[in-house]
């Protein structure tokens, strides 16, 4: 019994650390971006371009050693949903991250209604260390997203990047 119990407390002990990271995880809605997804507390959001065509935010929340990410543009006219469009957008992000590498890609999940999306794994050689970024990018008529967490490269990536990167939704696929 004494075992058992000494077992149980070491149990807690070593869980205690881990509880704390998942507490603060809400369902965060942003209405100008059409979009639901769960972050780790209130996440910093950074405008990238605003005109009269393009609006486009990044999002980012830190639970260490995790940086999780919504980039998101809202296009007023129509764009037309197909893979060349698609491999446009794909380029366009990849090309912002010169120190990154494709190490592999898939279909995206989950799966978005009048949306082309792929899922990807990238490494990324910083200064002094080595990153692994993985998450969803989708292309649709109004609205293009790159759904990412970055984390060291050498740890096992968290239950949690999983989670985020599985609660991204679409608020209105009509739009």
């Amino acid at each position: 019994m004494r075992h058992m119990v000494r077992a149980l407390l070491i149990l807690l002990l070593l869980s205690s650390p881990f509880a704390g990271q998942t507490g603060n995880w809400k369902k965060y809605s942003n209405t100008n971006g059409n979009f639901t997804v769960l972050f780790p507390g209130e996440p910093q959001d950074s405008v990238n371009k605003k005109d009269d065509s393009i609006d486009s935010h990044t999002l980012v929340a830190v639970e260490k050693p995790v940086y999780y990410t919504v980039v998101y543009t809202s296009m007023v006219n129509d764009q037309s949903v197909d893979d060349a469009n698609f491999s446009t957008f794909r380029d366009a992000v990849f090309k912002e991250l010169p120190k990154c590498r494709v190490d592999a890609e898939q279909p995206a999940s989950p799966v978005m209604t009048g949306f082309i999306g792929h899922s990807y794994r990238l490494s990324c050689a910083m200064p002094n260390v080595r990153l692994l970024m993985t998450g969803n990018l989708y292309w649709g008529k109004h609205y293009a997203y790159a759904v990412m967490a970055m984390f060291p490269d050498g740890i096992t990536p968290p239950e949690a990047v999983k989670m985020f990167v599985e609660s991204f939704s679409v608020a209105n696929s009509a739009k």
